[in-house]
């Protein structure tokens, strides 16, 4: 059984439109504002994977919000689960050969980038291994049903072409369309404006409250979940796992997470980044604010239908691919990679029910593909401008330390 933190992360995962799709009330929310992004954090310098966790050999100098993407790369490279190579509830025993194994793995594949790539990241487990335990050494013969089926370990993602064949930051290029036939970037984003409901409309909304479910069919997952927001970015998931409640949110400045009775932590690094980008409102209506540059590259079939793809640059680094629909202008996919110290891993999201609430159009189901399977939000429920307060975004005191006298 998944623990609580395995699943919420791979919920949260995805970042800023993952668990869910918001709009503020705010001018900066409208295409062509220069607004600033949201602020940062500052706080402590982030720990390294050896100080915050036990038995680290080879990745003990990365970020400790790195180590357990990296492990996650890991199983979909080989196509395993954690106990390949961890004792269950003893991850930190080096009982398990395979353990040492994977550590003389990666000393390898960084050698190899290190004397011939110049420390570039161009082999990684995936390299040899494509989804299975040992290297695939020897070419295997497709069989007829999947000879013009390609898919990535075994497993084909959720659209019309394998999203998985993208590594060091590069995307599918599709098929460009004449660049004399394509809109102008501006004019895409008043679209998908004036799609949701127009800038008038969106301003009016201040705060948003979505209710609905969450499945991962490959897990047997189902639970509730509730999401909050407010203008301009504060933002808080619940999720009613059978094993507990789970909380993640965003103030505004700080994101924290809490599970159970550990009481709430404090996100850093990587973790802090994403969970204020999924607190923004419309990252698509704000392309200029969240990205470096952006530039229409064709038109490529999403469920059938035709929609401009745009290539996205972030700022931090990295790009997206967004899809808007050329006959509606809504947002309907965003293609993107995670990236960890051992490789990149895609992630597929599509919007889908797009229905109006208070005059603004949103998406009641969600779709995000990775390549361990399909996670789905399905919100019962979207209201707005409901009564929220500052202080239910900020990270929760610690609870009282046991023994500790009551006054």
């Amino acid at each position: 059984m998944l623990n609580n933190r395995v699943i919420f992360s791979r919920l949260l995962f995805a970042g800023a439109a993952l668990l869910g799709f918001s709009v503020a009330a705010l001018p900066q929310s409208v295409p062509g504002s220069s607004a600033p992004a949201p602020a940062q954090s500052a706080g402590p310098k982030p720990k390294t994977a050896a100080e915050q966790f036990k038995n680290i050999q080879v990745l003990k100098d990365v970020r400790a919000d790195q180590l357990l993407p990296s492990m996650r790369y890991i199983t979909v490279a080989l196509g395993v689960e954690c106990g390949f190579c961890h004792v269950p509830e003893h991850f930190d025993s080096d009982d398990k050969p395979q353990k040492a194994t994977a550590r003389e793995m990666m000393k390898m594949l960084f050698a190899i980038d290190a004397d011939n790539f110049h420390g570039r990241r161009e082999v990684t487990c995936f390299t040899c291994h494509q989804g299975h335990s040992r290297p695939m050494s020897i070419p295997v013969l497709p069989g007829p049903e999947t000879a013009m089926a390609p898919s990535i370990a075994g497993m084909p993602m959720g659209g019309p072409r394998p999203a998985g064949s993208r590594e060091n930051q590069e995307m599918t290029p599709g098929n460009p369309a004449p660049a004399a036939s394509l809109p102008k970037m501006d004019d895409i984003l008043a679209d998908y404006a004036k799609a949701l409901g127009g800038p008038d409309a969106i301003r009016k909304i201040e705060t948003r409250s979505e209710k609905g479910t969450v499945e991962m069919a490959a897990r047997n997952f189902h639970a509730p979940m509730d999401v909050f927001r407010k203008a301009p970015d504060m933002a808080l998931a619940i999720l009613h796992s059978p094993m507990g409640d789970i909380t993640e949110g965003f103030d505004g400045s700080a994101g924290w997470e809490s599970r159970g009775k550990r009481g709430a932590r404090p996100e850093t690094g990587d973790e802090l980044l994403r969970v204020a980008e999924w607190a923004d409102f419309f990252p698509a209506l704000d392309l200029k604010r969240d990205y470096s540059r952006a530039m229409v590259n064709g038109i490529e079939k999403i469920d059938g239908q035709d929609a401009y793809r745009v290539f996205a640059w972030r700022k931090g680094g990295g790009r997206e691919e967004l899809y808007f629909d050329v006959q509606t202008g809504l947002l309907v996919r965003v293609d993107e990679l995670i990236d960890s110290p051992l490789g990149s891993l895609p992630m597929e999201t599509d919007y889908h029910d797009y229905r109006s609430v208070d005059g603004v159009k949103f998406p009641f189901t969600i779709r995000v593909a990775r390549m361990d399977g399909a996670t789905i939000y399905k919100w019962d429920q979207i209201e707005t401008n409901v009564p929220l307060q500052d202080g239910r975004f900020a990270m929760p005191p610690p609870p009282p330390s046991e023994g500790a006298v009551q006054k």
